[in-house]
């Protein structure tokens, strides 16, 4: 009761542990006291002091909480030397006595550990409402980008077709030299980025699942990174054989796995050995993608936000990390970032399946 008034004129302000551990135990000491003094055991009023009990399991630490309960216990055991003389010729008084002192421990204990249960409950749904929440919030910033992906795409389109003419018409006039020509080949590639990323809406609108058998996307990451990351020294190794193990997910698997490989290579440039390690195997039913490089100093803060939330730098805001983080979570499967001393390894777990039917 005590301190219940206390946090009444304290409000919203929760006092310290401690100043709660302190308020109970005094609670519990002077209650105990009047009890002996009025008939100890035989006093049927010992029943209140369940409410700091109650009180202790349900605002204390663990700890704290323990030793409100063990000093209740045994403030209930002193009880029995403190009664009425009368009391030990009385046999069935003394029988009550003890009585009603095992059941108020067994009552503190069943009402300790309901409480204590409860409260690993509340804690677990809270933990899952706090990842729901962090989840809710990276899907929106993906939302947002996604819609100014899609109006830059829409706003790139017409000048692109502009240039596209413009150049038709160089070609078609007189002996072209090489810059344009490189020219030509340079925009064609622009072409068909944009057509890969109709490709790609086309898929996520519909729904639409692909099955990639794990040796060739093994062959497509490999040629990608050739022609995105050309003058970057990664070690490719890979233990699967070729067999009939598929992964069934739409287009944006790819440019998730190149993004991840791609910001591990930003990463390793700027590092003494400029190298990337790729491996690939198979464990149980998952296919593991592990990507090793040398990078800066992160603290253990940095690594465990990393494809959750942005985090702004100099060489961006992780947003690329985010984006394929919640794609390959989208395919049933999880990104893991480790760093150790110097060495940031990435570990991709996709689900195969053994067939290859479409989805």
């Amino acid at each position: 009761m005590l301190l219940l008034i206390f946090l009444a004129l304290r409000r919203q302000i929760r006092p310290a542990p401690w100043l709660m551990l302190m308020t109970l135990l005094t609670e519990v000491t002077v209650i105990n006291t009047l009890i002996a003094l009025n008939g100890a055991a035989t006093n049927p009023f010992s029943a209140i002091l369940l409410v700091p009990l109650v009180l202790g399991c349900m605002l204390l630490p663990y700890s704290h909480a323990a030793i409100v309960l063990l000093l209740s216990i045994a403030s209930q055991f002193s009880q029995l030397w403190l009664l009425p003389e009368h009391s030990h010729h009385d046999g069935q008084m003394l029988s009550h006595a003890y009585a009603m002192v095992w059941g108020f421990i067994l009552t503190s204990l069943l009402m300790a550990v309901v409480v204590f249960y409860f409260r690993v409950l509340l804690a677990r749904r809270e933990k899952a409402i706090h990842s729901l929440r962090e989840k809710q919030l990276r899907d929106e910033q993906l939302l947002a980008i996604g819609t100014a992906a899609a109006q830059l795409s829409h706003d790139v389109a017409t000048p692109v077709q502009s240039i596209r003419l413009l150049l038709e018409e160089v070609l078609e006039q007189q002996p072209q030299p090489e810059l344009i020509l490189s020219l030509e080949r340079q925009f064609k590639r622009v072409e068909q980025h944009l057509e890969n990323w109709r490709e790609v809406a086309d898929d996520v609108r519909e729904k639409k699942l692909h099955t990639y058998n794990l040796n060739e996307l093994w062959q497509s990451l490999q040629h990608l990174m050739t022609v995105a990351r050309p003058e970057s020294h990664i070690l490719w190794q890979s233990n699967i054989k070729p067999s009939a193990q598929y992964i069934h997910a739409d287009r944006t698997l790819l440019p998730a796995l190149t993004s991840v490989i791609i910001n591990a290579c930003e990463a390793a440039a700027i590092s003494e050995s400029k190298q990337v390690t790729i491996q690939s195997s198979i464990n149980k039913n998952l296919w593991c993608l592990q990507i090793s490089n040398e990078t800066n100093k992160l603290t253990k803060q940095q690594v465990a936000l990393l494809g959750s939330q942005m985090l702004p730098s100099k060489n961006g805001h992780g947003i690329g990390a985010i984006i394929s983080n919640a794609t390959i979570e989208k395919f049933a499967g999880e990104v893991n970032w480790q760093h150790h001393e110097q060495l940031m390894t990435t570990t991709v777990k996709l689900p195969i399946k053994e067939d290859n039917i479409d989805a």
